[in-house]
């Protein structure tokens, strides 16, 4: 599996990385922010942040995805206006575990990351609902089964995008 992940193109660069990290995550994060109305599936936009993080994690490794995952916390807390300890538990350990799934059995299947996405966003809605409570939490389940989904759908592109990026990354052996 881990032939799936040589690179025979540009040079690898730790710096290129992070570029290419950082803008992924701050174009998924002004999207899933001004993401229309009419597009929302029950008032829920999709997670797009977590759908990057956890793309960029099983495209890149262990260390990428746990950097990932603190940026995007810090980035998606900082515009939504969240408290900021849940989004770091729940992205940066979803990130770190499927960075930790990178090489190992179907961690290259678009499926999987799907599959992934979906219970990530599950994982960090619990999360979030035992720290951070709603106040009416009568339709949670629907509305985090309902954005689950739609994240899941929404991460055929973006796992698309971070195959192709991560050529670019260094070989986490590396770092």
């Amino acid at each position: 599996m881990e032939s799936s992940y040589v690179s025979s193109g540009p040079e690898r660069s730790a710096l290129k990385g992070y570029i290419f990290t950082v803008l992924v995550l701050l174009i998924c994060v002004a999207a899933q922010a001004v993401w229309p109305p009419w597009l929302r599936l029950r008032g829920q936009p999709p997670d797009l942040t977590l759908a990057a993080v956890l793309s960029i994690g099983l495209t890149t490794g262990a260390m990428s995805g746990l950097f990932s995952g603190f940026l995007g916390a810090y980035l998606w807390a900082s515009v939504a206006g969240v408290a900021m300890g849940n989004l770091f538990i729940s992205h940066m350990g979803l990130g770190f575990l499927s960075g930790a799934m990178r090489g190992k059995m179907f961690s290259d299947r678009l499926s999987l990351a799907v599959i992934l996405v979906a219970a990530g966003v599950v994982v960090a809605s619990v999360i979030n609902l035992l720290l951070a409570p709603p106040p009416s939490p009568q339709s949670w389940v629907i509305a985090v089964l309902a954005k689950a989904i739609y994240s899941g759908i929404m991460t055929i592109p973006l796992y698309g995008l971070m195959r192709v990026l991560a050529r670019h990354y260094p070989d986490p052996q590396d770092l």
